[in-house]
């Protein structure tokens, strides 16, 4: 065999292994490369997405949507575009309470990603919304809410875990869940409206815009909440977050997140807002 043959033989090899190991020479898998909070989208949505690759998050549909864009948002930016990355900004974490200042882990959430899940239309929403028996005992009435995901079964597993509790009935009533619309004071789409929020007991809630209507997102504001802690747990145990963990509180609101509640391991703050971004200094 030629030096020729031999020469390119041994360059072939070589790119087979470095293609294959990291940069001191351990061997790494397609998963390895997986940044980890794209890992927790996977084990969040085994049923709606593929796989990550490239920077993109493969649908099964085969729409692929950019993971990062690489673009460093201040919280101010991030309430207007985010990439999926952002959605996991902050990590919604339940020992947390009171919320400290600027602290709305699920607030921020991707248009893009929840349009594919979920549907990008009202008619592609309403084609997945099933009937969950809410609460009968208590005397909730049935609601909608979308089937993907698992969204409907883990609400009707709260519904039944609330119903061993006869003294939460007053804090399941009133329950209001899909509603094609934007959040109030802005043009982003709202969480009900991919039938994947629930709003309970609103006689008994606080929500920031209302208690503050001259207040914008910069301000100090006061954190407010009367709303029974038992009825929490138990939708933070199926996968739902409580807008009462926010600094910006919505007590009365639950929304079906379950890559919040995926652990996660090495996250990279990198392109990440910070907090200083929203600090009372910085208000205007």
């Amino acid at each position: 065999m030629s030096r020729v043959v031999y020469t390119l033989l041994a360059l072939l090899l070589s790119s087979c292994i470095s293609s294959t190991t990291g940069p001191r020479g351990d061997h790494r898998t397609e998963q390895d490369l997986v940044p980890d909070n794209a890992r927790r989208l996977l084990e969040a949505y085994p049923q709606q997405i593929a796989r990550y690759q490239n920077n993109e998050i493969v649908f099964h549909s085969g729409t692929r949507l950019k993971f990062d864009d690489g673009v460093k948002r201040t919280i101010d930016e991030m309430h207007l575009e985010q990439d999926i990355k952002d959605i996991f900004f902050q990590e919604y974490d339940t020992t947390r309470f009171p919320p400290d200042y600027g602290y709305d882990p699920g607030r921020y959430r991707s248009a893009a990603f929840f349009d594919e899940i979920y549907g990008a239309t009202a008619d592609e929403v309403i084609d997945s919304l099933v009937v969950v028996n809410w609460c009968p005992r208590l005397g909730g009435t049935p609601v909608v809410f979308t089937k993907i995901a698992g969204a409907a079964e883990a609400l009707q597993r709260v519904s039944d875990e609330l119903e061993q509790h006869p003294e939460l009935a007053p804090w399941v009533e009133g329950a209001q869940t899909f509603n094609y619309r934007t959040i109030y004071g802005t043009e982003r789409k709202s969480p009900h409206s991919y039938g994947i929020a629930i709003d309970i007991a609103v006689p008994h809630s606080h929500y920031w815009r209302f208690s503050y209507p001259k207040a914008s997102e910069h301000d100090e504001i006061e954190y407010l909440n009367t709303f029974n802690i038992k009825v929490v747990e138990i939708f933070e145990r199926h996968g739902f977050i409580w807008g009462g963990r926010w600094y910006h509180f919505d007590t009365m609101h639950f929304e079906y997140r379950p890559e919040m509640f995926t652990t996660p391991q090495n996250n990279s703050s990198e392109n990440s807002p910070t907090l200083e971004s929203l600090s009372p200094e910085t208000k205007s």
